[in-house]
């Protein structure tokens, strides 16, 4: 009896299988249409066509950079304003060379500037923030110490060589704005700095040197150098 009651039960379920499969196979049908041809057009179309644009702005980039080399400015500016508003991944690193191309061939401060801030992001990729680091340089006497900091943002903070050149950036601007003990602050900082370019940690040792140490500030001057042993013998032996 029990074999009777679970051969009732599997016809059942093949039954209701049978009446689903009837009911939806259509969409199953369909579904694995769609990801076949989606599978098809991305391997055939889609991805030739962003492989074929990557190809052409590479060509563009690379001949927009030989017409700057060459000193065909007017040529190299229009071909890296375009890559610049085609806005790919390209784009931070032809806005870097259009503000060169726009600063050698005509000497437009403004418009190199504009062209490196526009592309310029603390948070971006390495080209856009040197982009970033050298819209800050070109405009930091025209910014207040506050408008510098914010400009430059989170990147003034990082532990590395992009980080440590913001921080001198910072130093100058302390110092011009005639706050010294915070620029020496920031320069002995630098001259430790592991992140730091050995040119960076040249240019704050000589900062150090040229700035005066603010009486209010606790700082110990440096030691005069001794002068050398036979100058002393030499003056005994001469009486003069």
């Amino acid at each position: 009896m029990s074999d009777i009651f679970e051969e009732v039960d599997e016809s059942l379920r093949q039954d209701k299988i049978e009446t689903v499969w009837k009911r939806y196979r259509l969409f199953v049908y369909g579904g694995a249409a769609l990801l076949i041809g989606a599978v098809a057009l991305n391997e055939f179309v889609i991805t030739p066509h962003f492989a074929k644009l990557r190809a052409e702005r590479a060509q563009a980039f690379e001949t927009a950079e030989t017409q700057l080399i060459e000193g065909d400015y007017a040529e190299a500016q229009t071909g890296f304003r375009e890559l610049v508003d085609e806005e790919s991944s390209l784009s931070p690193l032809a806005a870097n060379y259009l503000a060169q191309t726009l600063y050698e061939g005509s000497g437009d401060v403004a418009g190199a500037t504009d062209a490196l801030q526009t592309a310029g992001k603390a948070d971006g990729s390495p080209f856009e923030r040197v982009a970033l680091l050298k819209a800050a340089y070109a405009k930091a006497d025209t910014l207040s110490l506050t408008e510098l900091e914010a400009m430059l943002g989170d990147m003034k903070e990082e532990e590395t060589a992009l980080g440590a050149l913001s921080r001198e950036l910072i130093a100058a601007k302390a110092y011009a704005e005639g706050d010294a003990a915070r620029a020496r602050t920031a320069y002995n900082r630098l001259k430790f700095d592991a992140a730091a370019p050995q040119g960076v940690i040249r240019r704050s040792e000589i900062a150090l040197a040229a700035i005066p140490i603010p009486a209010d500030t606790g700082e110990a001057a440096p030691a005069e150098e001794a002068a050398p042993a036979d100058a002393f013998e030499t003056t005994e032996e001469t009486g003069q």
